[in-house]
């Protein structure tokens, strides 16, 4: 019985190892075939493409890298965002072990994602790259908008394509809880009331994000007034201005970003530079960091980074209109868009990455 019993086991796996060798070359092959049953999708760009019924791993680029750390870290083949030690505490151990790499298609093809998400303005220019990168890796391309007025549907097509509804819905709520309250009380500022403020980038604080671009939006989404007008750089932002100009427009507010690390040596020179302190902002102490972890609360990536950076400005600017618990709220925020809770060291540490501002916000504010 037994000699009978070994030869019938034999037998089996005779033909089942090869079936299963068969399998896992289609799976590790460089053309990439899902071998799972799919179905059809229209992406926010119109676009319709076939994926399979069940994506197990995805790859993103850039801008949607936060959005979907969001939803589905566990999916993310790769990670594309540089980091500092400061910034790893705040994201989950399985996706700092992530490879990092830059989206080449040599790159992206290597990982074998079932699908790529490319969260970015939707235009003609990016309808036929992401067509053009679909052809090239083999992978089917989704677009989605990365325009802060549309992330709830964002958020609504990407929880039913990666079937994470239940998170998309937590997110969904996080907007209509806040980010609801600030467009409608941000129409309510008149004009004549608005604030003027300049956002400022590189070393001395002479680059910008201008008036009409993405990276500049929540200015727009909170009703303070930009007051570079000059034009937009296509494609990279961070537009070069002069001091003489920055003297003209004499900003009521300067708002700092760090650049990708954590020295704040943007704003320490604006505070200390003597032609810097010409501004009405300088002159009255209405300089501010803005909160850089894990990533720019702002900008750089333009991604839903920038809901938590609205609340924030929204507050700075406006204490009298908005009236946001920041502790309350920036903790809510983490819990869902980071997947982390946060400590009270922590959320002091994030909340006033420069604590010598936070004496001067409260005196100059209340």
């Amino acid at each position: 019985m037994k000699r009978e019993y070994k030869k019938q086991v034999r037998s089996i796996l005779q033909i089942v190892v090869p079936l299963f060798l068969v399998v896992l070359a289609a799976c590790n092959s460089s053309e990439h075939k899902p071998l799972l049953p799919t179905h059809e999708v229209t992406d926010m760009a119109g676009r319709k493409m076939l994926v399979p019924d069940t994506i197990r791993c995805l790859y993103v680029n850039k801008p949607g890298s936060i959005l979907m750390y969001a939803i589905a870290p566990d999916l993310l083949v790769s990670r594309s965002l540089w980091m500092n030690e400061g910034t790893k505490k705040f994201l989950t151990g399985s996706y700092l072990q992530l490879p990092y790499m830059d989206g080449s298609v040599e790159e992206i093809v290597k990982l074998k994602p079932d699908i790529i998400i490319s969260s970015f303005n939707i235009n003609p220019k990016t309808r036929d790259e992401a067509d053009k990168l679909s052809k090239k890796t083999g992978i089917p391309v989704f677009m989605v908008e990365m325009d802060m007025a549309k992330y709830e549907p964002t958020f609504k097509i990407l929880g039913k394509l990666l079937n994470r509804q239940a998170q998309t819905e937590r997110m969904t709520g996080f907007l209509h809880a806040y980010i609801d309250s600030i467009s409608v009380k941000a129409k309510s500022i008149p004009e004549k009331q608005k604030i003027h403020v300049y956002y400022a980038e590189g070393g001395r604080g002479l680059n910008t994000d201008p008036a009409g671009s993405f990276h500049s939006q929540i200015l727009n989404v909170v009703g303070a007034l930009n007051v570079a007008q000059t034009g937009v750089v296509a494609g990279q932002g961070m537009s070069a201005v002069s001091m003489e100009q920055i003297l003209l427009w004499n900003p009521d507010i300067i708002l700092v970003w760090t650049g990708m690390n954590t020295s704040m040596t943007t704003l320490q020179y604006i505070k200390s530079d003597n032609l810097w302190a010409k501004t009405r902002a300088v002159k009255n102490n209405k300089v501010y960091q803005i909160p850089f972890q894990p990533f720019g609360w702002f900008d750089r990536p333009p991604g839903t980074n920038r809901i938590m950076g609205a609340i924030w400005t929204a507050e700075l600017l406006y204490p009298d209109v908005y009236h946001f618990d920041l502790n309350t709220i920036t903790r809510e925020y983490f819990d869902i868009f980071y997947h982390h809770s946060l400590t009270d060291d922590e959320l002091a540490e994030v909340l006033h990455p420069d604590p010598k501002q936070l004496k001067s916000q409260k005196s100059s504010n209340h």
